[in-house]
């Protein structure tokens, strides 16, 4: 297409339009159960430690301390998507599903 031609392109604001055209987008859906919260925090701290310049201060403050684990965070962390060739992440997000058991209701 000419540069000159993208003016006529329609500009939806519910669709990825650059200049060259609509592009696809996908979203991938994941739904986890938890459980074991030891393993998950326990995954997330390994990944925190494999990171150069990482400290027990850095993982108690990015997924909470062993005793009070920040669940989400440990989710987030180990969920992060990777990247993908020719592909760019426009969103990533952690939710707790409602209805669920509170953290402090899971720890105890």
């Amino acid at each position: 297409m000419d540069p000159r031609e993208t003016h006529m392109l329609k500009n939806d604001p519910d669709r990825r339009v650059w200049g060259i055209g609509p592009q696809p987008e996908f979203r991938v859906s994941v739904t986890l159960t938890l459980a074991d919260a030891d393993r998950l925090w326990n995954a997330a701290r390994e990944r925190l430690l494999a990171a150069p310049g990482a400290s027990e201060e850095m993982i108690e403050e990015t997924i909470g301390p062993a005793e009070a684990p920040q669940l989400a965070d440990c989710v987030a962390l180990l969920c992060a998507p990777a990247l993908v060739p020719g592909c760019s992440v426009d969103d990533f997000w952690v939710d707790a599903m409602p209805g669920l058991p509170s953290q402090d209701a899971i720890a105890a």
